[in-house]
């Protein structure tokens, strides 16, 4: 374990995105407040795997040290599997490894959380700015200029990269014929249906991702109050009775095989922030003696707070990838995730000065989808009752999200030599996970992908292997073809009874997590479950907070990077404001 002071003003239980966020903007506006940011994993400073855009599949590897996997338990509802879901483990968080698609929830999304100071008109600023009356922005949109609901001249830069593949431009000409418009800004917190070139994590001048620590963090390094101690873990965090006193740490053995496997105190002199993500913040706290106190008591854990809310929720998003052959000649990620050598001696020169594919993710376009009438007519009675109920009084909430990818993000070894592909992913924006309505939405949404790839130029067919196994002789089979279809008169598809089970099969069989794990430690009150209040403190406790994804108690229809980012500008606000701090 590194060197590290034994008493600090504010320990972070993890070195993710809301905590690089919030204890960067508090270190920049105090340089003497002591912040010390316990991360598990490794440091992210000037990591290849993590700077370079094109990379970010590299952290999915199942020998990777940046990801940690956590496998769920089996069930009859995925035929049987048990659901594998990664989370970061490096400092900056998911901000360090996603897949760099910059997304933001819409306006609805806050407003039903229902909680004070949590409003969209009141995160609004905060989505542009750092802080109340900072004149600090959070973001600088690249994108387009003058959109009101953007910031221009913050640390986190957003843009299209320089990329704009031909199956990118080729999608969103084909969904505008098909009647789903072109959107003048997806990400205006009011625009729930529409396509759109998608905008990205990425600095237009370096080509680098923009991830918390890099821009919040490491910009900081003169500043000698701001502590960074990695690859440890926080066993638990420490009390006098309820009030947070600090934390107990050890170093982390899945990093560093000789690990000092002491347990060392750390004091925290005014507050304790857990930022563990959606799974580990839990953890962190029933190992801490918080939580239900029937379950601490079976692991022989004194309870400090009964607190029956943390860990008993769990929300994410619904992902499932098809894949469509394409011309050989069309660009893809392919050629980087292969680590071809020529291409990456092309490539790596270009990167150095900001351009060409490495400065991008290669997922260049997608929609917002809502249903027509049509459309809710053919999903079925279940989920017409959950639009009612849901989506109708709320038109800003797309009920599934869709992106075009050039190239294929699976085993290198699946697609058949000398063979280019297109994947298309839907993610369902608000599972309801009771019923069979979320299997009916995904059931609609296969057939609208599959429509929209049919009537792409660079459609060639399906990849078989991954597309749902129909009874022999269907219509709905997959076919492979040598030259893109006549749409002139081209009509869609035709799918009976047994092709419908088909398509549930293989969504069971297939469907999985989007990493957008979030709310196990939600934001409510304490009657209904929830785990801590409007200003992030834990319920039952005295300097103890909780920032991060766990707490929302609402999902979001959209990729979770710029919400993880919000909670974080809001817990610096709220932690200044409690401990008298400034922030500018």
């Amino acid at each position: 374990m590194a060197q590290h002071p034994k008493e600090v003003d504010i320990i972070f239980v993890g070195g993710g995105t809301a905590a690089c966020v919030a204890a960067g903007r508090l270190a920049a506006a105090n340089p003497g407040l002591e912040i010390l940011l316990v991360e598990q994993g490794p440091n992210n400073l000037a990591d290849p795997t993590v700077v370079t855009p094109a990379f970010y599949l590299s952290h999915l590897a199942p020998t990777s040290k940046t990801a940690k996997f956590w496998q769920g338990n089996k069930s009859n509802a995925l035929n049987g599997r048990a659901p594998i879901v990664p989370t970061a483990q490096i400092l900056g968080g998911g901000s360090s490894i996603n897949f760099l698609m910059y997304t933001r929830a819409s306006a609805s999304d806050f407003d039903d959380w229902k909680t004070p100071g949590w409003s969209s008109a009141e995160l609004l600023p905060l989505l542009r700015k750092a802080s109340r009356g900072c004149g600090r922005l959070m973001e600088t949109y690249h994108v387009a200029p003058g959109k009101e609901t953007h910031g221009y001249s913050g640390p986190l830069n957003v843009s299209y990269a320089d990329t704009f593949v031909e199956p990118a431009k080729q999608y969103i000409d084909t969904v505008q014929k098909m009647g789903i418009p072109l959107a003048e800004d997806h990400q205006n917190l009011s625009t729930g249906h529409g396509c759109q070139r998608w905008a990205k994590w990425v600095d237009p001048a370096t080509g680098h991702r923009q991830d918390a620590a890099h821009r919040y963090i490491h910009p900081l390094a003169e500043n000698k109050s701001l502590h960074i101690l990695t690859k440890t873990k926080v066993t638990r965090v420490l009390f006098d009775g309820t009030k947070a006193t600090g934390v107990e740490v050890i170093g982390n053995k899945d990093q560093d095989a000789d690990a000092d496997q002491t347990p060392q105190t750390i004091t925290a002199r005014k507050l304790v922030v857990v930022s563990s993500g959606a799974i580990g913040t839990p953890v962190v706290l029933q190992r801490s003696g918080i939580g239900a106190a029937d379950r601490l008591a079976k692991i022989g854990v004194p309870t400090v707070v009964d607190l029956p809310g943390v860990g008993a929720t769990y929300e994410d998003h619904h992902l499932i990838l098809y894949t469509y052959f394409i011309p050989g000649d069309y660009e893809t990620i392919d050629p980087i995730l292969d680590q071809d050598p020529a291409a990456m001696e092309k490539l790596l020169p270009m990167f150095m000065q900001g351009k060409g594919a490495l400065t991008s993710n290669i997922i260049d376009a997608g929609s917002k989808l809502r249903p027509t009438p049509e459309e809710l007519k053919e999903i079925g009675p279940e989920f017409g009752a959950v639009w009612k109920e849901y989506f109708e009084r709320a038109p800003d909430k797309p009920v599934m999200l869709q992106a075009l990818i050039s190239g294929f993000l699976g085993p290198r070894d699946l697609i058949p030599k000398g063979e280019r592909v297109m994947m298309l992913g839907n993610y369902s924006g608000y599972p309801i996970s009771r019923g069979h309505a979320d299997v009916d939405i995904h059931i609609w949404a296969y057939k609208k992908a599959r429509e929209i790839a049919r009537r792409m130029p660079c459609y060639r067919g399906e990849f078989a292997p991954l597309h749902p196994k129909y009874p022999e002789g269907s219509a709905a089979a997959a076919v492979k073809l040598d030259k893109p279809l006549d749409t002139t008169s081209l009509k869609n598809l035709a799918y009976t009874a047994e092709d419908d089970a088909a398509i549930e099969a293989f969504i069971r069989q297939m469907v999985e997590t989007t990493w957008h794990s979030c709310g196990t430690v939600p934001m409510k009150p304490k009657e209904q479950n929830g785990c801590v209040d409007a200003r992030l403190n834990v319920y039952g406790t005295q300097n103890l907070k909780v920032a991060d994804l766990s707490i929302i108690p609402g999902n979001v229809g959209a990729n979770t990077n710029s919400t993880a980012m919000l909670v974080g500008e809001k817990a610096a606000v709220l932690i200044a404001e409690d401990l008298g701090l400034k922030l500018e």
